[in-house]
């Protein structure tokens, strides 16, 4: 509601940076409130004339020939304008219409009649009254005529109704008029019935498009080369890759059309979207071949492909290829080439090929700078960032846009808001690129009521949104764990046709996050059904996600579907599963990886080198954990803190204390830092050999190296203090306490425990019962202790240990930790803001998405 609210205040003065885009960008109006046909009525009927927002779908090319004829005709045929007013919506929905329905289809009618350019100005008008008037249309559409009526007026009037059923989204509608058109003896036009294979394409009537299509072959109009494309852009998006290369044979031998160029794009696309970038370069030579030369657009398709599966090398030669055979590239080449070197982190490449892109003379535009920014941010060139923002020019149509950009990736999401609301009520044309990038940045600051209610404010102003909004409105939700609303988002995306590639692999990744795998393979299964077939990323995370909750056998599976459908795994994606398999004990199969991971023409790195060393210390193979580590060093892998903190961690496990000395000695010799993981190990061990004098040393010696403790410290040290003699436990429990640690669950689990260890299960029990009163959130390690409690009182009720002077130090540790989280705990819940507006979930996201 604060964004609906400000949208409609007027700014006491214009925004500064507006003035000058005013001036350079006010060549036409796009408010919403404006009237084209206001300037050709009379006065008196400007109050009651209103184009419905469909409007606006048409083309510019039949909206500019629509009204001219609205011109020619209210200037020359008085008539026109009672027809235009009888016809036209109330511009109140409230408000009903004092003209009977079969008059105002009647109006619309002559309107079509009249001038051919009109037609789908009538068909929009009466697509404004649909679907509340869908039987009483399709009644008059039978019958109007049919008493002393001309066939040309007939099949006038069965053509409005279905180009207004078309225009209206009713497909079942649609294809119940054009039967009655073919029984009436009429031919459709090539027009409607390309309207209508799109529609049905994109309701997932397949069935219905392909019997569409075979009427026309056998009672005509005879397919153009434009219905083909329609045919095999609607079988590519429903992913019956197949059938759509099938069509190209049945153009060319059965209709004698050659495929142009925009045939094979299409494919080509296709197969790209869904995982088949071996077949899409088939077709690039085959359209060769062929004698039918690519475009920009053909190689924007192929190097996009290279790019999103890694393969950045390819992708740089066959974008130099352009430049070979003549082919100029666009902002839309470097934006496609300037992504893949930023999501790979080669970020001084991005740059490049940046610069090469302003020396061509090609205008970087918002996305070239979402693009940079993102990398920049992600792998810590900001600095870089700030000089690239000074060289972006300032005097291009896309200047709102990347000054939104700007604004949102510095955090001023307020300023951004501000700029488009200035821009907005000043006049200045607004696009889709301003929208997405602050849905992006209040979805990723978790501020989903503003995203959905600037979504709502773009869809007044008449802005289709992009298939980027929903993926942001759905990230937005799953990183707010609202797993159920991000589904209705996913499933509105299908039942509209937006691709879905994205959207799925977000949704995906999130349910397993959440760790419900019931969830996670049935968006997997639904993928499948739909016809979507699965692209690199979303394999990567499912196969990572399977790896996470430990479907090793099933991700294994998944990795090996993704290698023969043609995708190469990176080194996150082997990772990921050499993980899984030393978690499971399986080390020799992980082993094998690696060696398939070289095979491959990939280097494992440090993080694979890691997880194999944890999987062999795991299994307390101690002298495989020194050989892997020759090895790592002599392929020219330095050990990083992990590796080290790992074998320490081992040979502390194994009790080996001079082996463990031995490594940090190492590890010192080698320049690597310990961290406060290291240091943790370290005293861990200690505590549990009783020797806390010692781990009071080292606390002592991390923090006069500036290496802050964390809560792992103190809950490890208060471990220890609980197991150990009282006079030094109380020196130590000082410390601590002065050092205002905040405990956490562990903590209560460590107190609990101990409870339990020294007999005074009663107590744990009791304290556990409090804690519960107040909310407090339990784990499986709490609800094991509390049964282990219980267990304890049935064996021996009358249990007692007679060390008092211990029980009573737990119980002191315990009511200051009580204290200290319910404390902390009504201190955050205090300063929780409370939202009064709308709540865009359950049942009412679908009316929000639908809304405008």
């Amino acid at each position: 509601m604060r964004l609906l609210a400000a949208a409609a205040r007027q700014p006491k003065t214009p925004h500064p940076l507006l003035v000058a885009l005013h001036r350079l960008l006010s060549t036409a109006t796009t408010t919403s409130s404006y009237d084209p046909t206001a300037q050709f009525l009379h006065p008196d009927h400007r109050r009651v004339l209103s184009l419905p927002a469909s409007w606006r779908s048409l083309p510019a090319s039949l909206r500019h020939d629509a009204l001219l004829a609205l011109a020619r005709l209210l200037k020359t045929v008085p008539q026109c304008h009672l027809a235009l007013h009888a016809v036209s919506p109330p511009r109140s929905s409230g408000t009903p219409s004092s003209t009977p329905l079969a008059a105002r289809f009647a109006a619309a009618s002559r309107l079509a009649v009249s001038a051919s350019a009109l037609r789908p100005f009538a068909a929009i008008l009466l697509a404004a009254l649909l679907p509340a008037v869908s039987p009483d249309l399709l009644s008059w559409s039978s019958s109007y005529g049919s008493t002393g009526g001309s066939a040309r007026v007939r099949y006038a009037a069965l053509r409005l109704a279905l180009h207004a059923f078309l225009a209206a989204g009713m497909a079942a509608e649609a294809l119940h008029v054009l039967a009655r058109v073919r029984r009436s003896g009429n031919t459709p036009s090539l027009s409607a019935l390309a309207a209508l294979l799109r529609l049905l394409f994109r309701s997932g009537e397949v069935r219905a498009a392909w019997n569409v299509f075979e009427e026309m072959a056998t009672r005509g109009p005879r397919p153009s080369l434009a219905i083909f494309n329609a045919m095999v852009l609607g079988f590519c998006h429903r992913g019956m890759l197949r059938v759509a290369s099938g069509l190209l044979g049945v153009l060319e031998k059965k209709f004698s059309i050659v495929p142009d160029v925009c045939s094979y794009n299409i494919l080509i696309k296709g197969h790209c979207l869904f995982g088949w970038s071996g077949d899409a370069f088939k077709l690039f030579e085959e359209m060769r071949r062929a004698g039918c030369e690519p475009t920009v657009v053909t190689y924007n398709i192929l190097v996009d492909v290279l790019c999103h599966e890694g393969r950045m090398v390819e992708a740089r030669s066959l974008f130099d290829e352009m430049a070979q055979v003549g082919i100029k590239a666009n902002t839309i080449t470097f934006n496609v080439l300037i992504d893949g070197y930023a999501k790979t982190g080669l970020m001084d490449e991005a740059s490049a090929a940046y610069k090469e892109m302003k020396v061509r003379g090609l205008v970087p535009d918002s996305c070239t700078f979402n693009i940079l920014a993102a990398g920049s941010y992600k792998f810590g060139h900001a600095a870089q960032l700030v000089h690239d923002r000074e060289m972006f020019c300032s005097d291009t149509a896309d200047d709102l846009d990347v000054l939104v950009c700007r604004l949102c990736w510095d955090g001023r999401l307020d300023g951004a808001w501000e700029l488009l609301r200035g821009a907005i009520e000043q006049g200045v044309p607004v696009s889709v690129a301003g929208f997405n990038a602050l849905i992006a940045a209040y979805s990723k600051e978790g501020l989903h009521d503003a995203a959905f209610q600037l979504y709502r404010i773009m869809n007044k102003l008449g802005l289709a949104p992009s298939t980027h909004i929903f993926c942001y409105l759905v990230m937005g939700l799953c990183n707010q764990g609202r797993l159920d609303e991000a589904q209705l988002v996913v499933e509105y995306m299908v039942s509209k046709g937006y691709c879905l590639s994205t959207s799925f692999t977000i949704y995906l990744d999130a349910s397993f996050r959440e760790g419900d795998a019931v969830r996670a393979l049935k968006c997997w299964d639904d993928m499948e059904k739909i016809g979507l077939q699965p692209d690199f990323i979303a394999f990567s995370a499912y196969v990572n996600g399977l790896c996470r909750l430990d479907y090793v056998n099933e991700a294994y599976q998944a990795f090996a579907e993704m290698t023969t459908r043609g995708l190469v795994p990176n080194n996150i994606t082997y990772n990921s599963i050499i993980s899984a398999f030393c978690r499971a004990g399986n080390i020799s199969e992980a082993l094998k990886l690696q060696q398939k991971m070289r095979q491959g023409g990939l280097v494992p790195d440090v993080y694979t080198s890691n997880i194999l060393i944890d999987g062999l210390c795991r299994e307390g193979n101690l002298k495989m954990v020194d050989n892997h580590l020759l090895d790592m060093c002599s392929n020219g892998l330095i050990p990083d803190t992990v590796t080290y903190n790992t074998i320490i961690n081992a040979y502390c496990r194994a009790q080996d204390m001079n082996g463990a000395m031995n490594f940090m000695n190492k590890m010192f010799a080698a320049g690597c830092e310990p961290d406060i993981f290291t240091y943790n190990i370290w005293m861990h061990n200690l505590c549990s050999n009783h020797m806390l004098n010692q781990a009071g040393k080292v606390l002592d010696e991390l923090v006069a190296m500036g290496c802050h403790p964390n809560s792992v410290t103190y809950n490890t040290l208060m471990d220890g203090i609980c197991s150990d003699v009282l006079d030094r436990a109380m020196i130590l429990t000082g410390r601590l306490i002065k050092m205002a640690f905040q405990p956490n669950t562990i903590t209560l689990n460590v107190f609990l425990s101990h409870f339990c260890k020294q007999g005074f299960g009663k107590r744990a029990l009791m304290w556990a019962e409090k804690l519960r009163e107040d909310s407090f959130v339990f784990d499986d390690a709490t609800r094991n202790i509390i049964d282990w409690a219980q267990r304890e009182m049935e064996n021996d009720p009358q249990a007692n240990n007679e060390d008092i002077d211990k029980c009573l130090f737990l119980e002191f540790l315990m009511f200051m930790t009580y204290e200290t989280m319910h404390s902390s705990r009504f201190s955050k819940a205090r300063h929780v803001p409370t939202d009064k507006g709308s709540d865009p979930a359950g049942t009412n996201m679908i009316e929000i998405l639908d809304a405008g």
